[in-house]
């Protein structure tokens, strides 16, 4: 199970890959969320913090998504287009 100081790691990769960058593509699988891709397709990711195992990564646009990799998820950071 990923801890605090895991879910640290992975966030400061994930910042260093995305912080100051537009994303090229936002999917949501449940409906009540797909409002916000389009909006979010439209911002720059400012900055990714934790909290506990929590992973928020914010936009210039003042929204953010919230993480929980759970027992078993993880982030993973490759080129575009790569699956890893």
């Amino acid at each position: 199970m990923p801890e605090g100081p895991e879910i640290r790691i992975a966030a400061d990769l994930v910042e260093k890959a995305l912080r100051g960058r537009r994303l090229s593509d936002v999917y949501f699988q449940f409906d009540r969320l797909k409002r916000f891709q389009r909006e979010l397709r439209k911002q720059r990711v400012s900055s990714v913090e934790t909290r506990g195992k929590a992973m928020l990564t914010h936009f210039d646009g003042g929204l953010a998504i919230y993480s929980h990799n759970q027992l078993y998820g993880r982030w993973v950071v490759c080129r575009a287009k790569r699956i890893p």
